[in-house]
C-alpha cells in the first residue's frame, strides 16, 4: 500500500474543523490532507515522524477504514464520519502503538514508509510529539540513518564520531532566507535524514545537494559545509 504524500497543495483543506462539527471547508476541487477518523477521534498522518522500533506497533486493531474520501468526495461541505480516511484504502486496519494511548497515536501498515508503518497522531496531541530540528536534543542522538528519496531502507547509518561530525557540520551551517538551487541542469539530489534518540518516535527531515551547495530547511534554508558530502555519499 502506498500512501499519497501531498507536497504542494493548490487548494488547502484544513482539518481543524473536524473537532468543531467535522466539516471540511474548501472549494469543489479538494486536495485532501492525510487524515483518518476512528472511534470519534481525528488523526493526521505525519511525514516527519518515524517509529523508532516497528515492534512498538502491536497487533491490536483499534479500528478499520470504512471509506476512502480522496477522488470520491467533491462536496466541500462533506462532513467527516467515523471510519473515513483521505488516502487509506477501505478495510485498512489501524493498530495500537506501545507507549501511547489509542486516542493519541495509532499506525497503519505502509510499505512506502520507513519502518513499514505510517504514524497517525491525534490532532490535539500533535503538539506533544511535534518536533522541529532545533528542538531535538542532539546529545541524546543514538544513530542517524540516511535514505535516498522514496527508499525505505537506509543506505548508510551514522553513529558515534560520524554522527557527531554530521551534527557539527549541520550546526555550523549558514542560514539564508532566499536561497535558489544553483544547478540549472536538473533537480537537486534529495536525501531523507532520520535522527533516533531515546524517544519512541524519531524525527525525519530532508537534505538536498544541488551540485553547488548542500542545504536543508530547519527554519530558514541553511547552507551546509560541503564536507558533509563525505558522510552523505554512499
Amino acid at each position: 500500500m502506498r500512501i499519497k504524500m501531498l507536497i504542494v497543495l493548490t487548494v488547502v483543506v484544513l482539518l481543524s474543523g473536524c473537532s468543531k462539527g467535522d466539516r471540511i471547508k474548501g472549494s469543489s476541487e479538494i486536495d485532501w490532507v492525510d487524515f483518518v477518523k476512528i472511534n470519534g477521534v481525528s488523526y493526521s498522518g505525519s511525514w516527519d515522524r518515524v517509529i523508532k522500533n516497528p515492534s512498538q506497533v502491536t497487533t491490536e486493531i483499534v479500528g478499520k477504514v470504512d471509506f476512502k474520501v480522496a477522488d470520491v468526495v467533491t462536496n466541500p461541505d462533506y462532513r467527516i464520519k467515523d471510519g473515513d480516511a483521505a488516502f487509506l484504502e477501505k478495510g485498512t486496519p489501524l493498530y495500537r502503538v506501545e507507549g501511547f494511548k489509542t486516542n493519541e497515536v495509532i499506525a497503519a501498515m505502509d510499505e512506502a514508509s520507513i519502518g513499514g508503518y505510517r504514524i497517525y497522531v491525534e490532532d490535539d496531541f500533535t503538539k506533544n510529539v511535534r518536533q522541529s530540528y532545533k528542538d531535538i536534543n542532539k546529545d541524546k542522538i543514538e544513530r542517524i540513518e540516511l535514505f535516498r528519496l522514496e527508499n525505505v531502507k537506509p543506505y548508510r547509518t551514522l553513529s558515534d564520531s560520524e554522527a557527531k561530525r554530521f551534527i557539527h557540520l549541520l550546526e555550523s551551517g549558514k542560514n539564508t532566507q532566499n536561497y535558489t538551487p544553483q544547478n540549472k541542469e536538473g533537480d537537486p539530489e534529495y536525501y531523507k535524514v532520520v535522527y533516533y534518540t531515546d524517544q519512541p518516535i524519531a524525527y525525519a527531515f530532508s537534505l538536498a545537494d544541488d551540485g553547488v551547495e548542500v542545504f536543508f530547511s530547519p527554519g530558514d534554508t541553511r547552507i551546509v559545509d560541503k564536507e558533509i558530502r563525505t558522510l552523505i555519499q554512499p
